[in-house]
């Protein structure tokens, strides 16, 4: 069985690259449309306020939310904050808004897994 919350094989294609936070943010996106119990976006009624700033997996995040919830910046409607958190507020006018955002334990905890280290020796994923 296939979790809702595991992005589809297309979804890493438009990504460009296999990391861990294209599917994180994948996941914040499925998670706010079930709970403002919308479809994916196909007009444009659905926005989201992205809180990332310029760094590498924070976009990467951005581009799995744009996945999940077919709000892209093509459309208009993301907007970055450039808050540089990894967060985003998902916003519907008919049914209101929601938050997420990633625990700063879990981030810790991110940092021990091997792809990290990749990155940081400088190896492009």
């Amino acid at each position: 069985m296939r979790t809702p919350h595991v992005p589809p094989e297309w979804a890493f294609e438009f990504h460009g690259h296999l990391c861990p936070f294209m599917p994180i943010g994948y996941r914040m996106g499925k998670l706010a449309m079930e709970f403002l119990k919308v479809e994916r976006e196909k007009t444009m009624g659905f926005f989201v306020f992205s809180e990332v700033g310029e760094g590498h997996p924070q976009i990467c995040m951005v581009d799995g939310i744009q996945a999940a919830t077919g709000s892209t910046y093509g459309k208009g409607l993301i907007e970055k904050t450039f808050y540089g958190k990894l967060a985003a507020t998902f916003y519907h006018p008919q049914k209101g808004a929601v938050r997420y955002c990633l625990r700063p334990e879990f981030i810790d905890e991110m940092g021990k897994f091997e792809s990290f280290a990749y990155r940081k020796r400088g190896v492009e994923p």
